[in-house]
């Protein structure tokens, strides 16, 4: 039991020190690609807001397409839970 329980520790620690000391090996974004959507992305959405123009314009389809995995996920548990209660 004490095994177990250090070998999950030393997983948790693990993972920590990759979360946070592993942020600086990400690469920075393309600054073309940040001045592209500063400069035409208000223009071309119609939003006022340059973070409501990103979102809803360029990953409307990206955030419907999680949002359906979403429901079927969740009603995929539902009617597991529901199954289990009637046997």
């Amino acid at each position: 039991m004490k095994l177990k329980l250090l070998g999950e520790f030393l997983i948790f620690v693990v993972f920590g020190f990759v979360l946070i000391f592993g942020i600086d090996f990400i690469p920075p974004p393309p600054s073309g690609l940040k001045n592209y959507f500063v400069c035409q992305g208000v223009r071309q959405t119609g939003a006022i807001n340059l973070v409501s123009s990103i979102y809803l314009g360029y990953r409307a389809f990206d955030t419907l397409g999680e949002t359906i995995v979403l429901i079927l996920v969740v009603s995929g548990i539902v009617m597991l839970l529901e199954k289990k209660d009637k046997e």
